[in-house]
């Protein structure tokens, strides 16, 4: 039985692949970096804001009002978006309780729970443009904080790893092809 010759490696294809995971976050960077430059409203970081806003503890207390309350305009004030972030949902039974931590990224990582349903909400504070503000969970805190690289690294060791079986699979069989053509078919 005569067995098919193999295609050769084409090695552009096959460092573009290799290549993708790390192509796929220069892009990520680069759009949240642009995406970072036109994030907040400017109206929200005049000097009033910034007199207002001038610690995080002058944060917490009116967002635990605003998400009591569930007044989105205050929510907005707090976050200081571009964009208006998304209505909020009353919740009288969440209240204030501490300080998680201090992140290497200046985040300042307050807990607020549920006394009814027994659950329990992070939030992220971090001082922006002279002000503090409320940073919600979206792919630029991600970006922001470095936290994103928790999912990425993963992901991307494990596709290449893949990529290396595939590779050495290859190599296997390209290596037990020549040793066939050359020893076997002469018998």
């Amino acid at each position: 039985m005569k067995l098919k010759a193999m295609q050769p490696v084409r090695w552009p294809y096959v460092v573009l692949i290799m290549l993708l995971p790390l192509l796929i976050a220069a892009f990520f960077l680069a759009g949240m970096a642009i995406y970072g430059t036109q994030r907040y409203n400017d109206a929200y970081f005049m000097p009033t804001y910034q007199q207002r806003y001038d610690s995080p503890g002058a944060v917490i207390r009116p967002l635990e009002h605003a998400l009591q309350t569930g007044n989105s305009q205050l929510y907005a004030e707090l976050t200081g978006l571009r964009h208006a972030p998304p209505a909020l949902q009353a919740d009288p039974n969440l209240s204030f309780v501490m300080l998680i931590e201090i992140d290497k990224a200046h985040y300042y990582h307050y807990l607020f729970f549920d006394e009814k349903t027994m659950t329990r909400m992070t939030v992220h504070i971090k001082e922006v443009k002279g002000r503090w503000v409320v940073v919600p969970d979206d792919l630029y805190f991600y970006y922001d904080s470095g936290r994103w690289l928790s999912a990425y690294l993963p992901i991307a060791g494990v596709w290449w790893a893949v990529w290396i079986i595939v590779w050495l699979l290859q190599m296997v069989s390209s290596v037990s092809a020549c040793y066939r053509r050359e020893h076997l078919d002469t018998l």
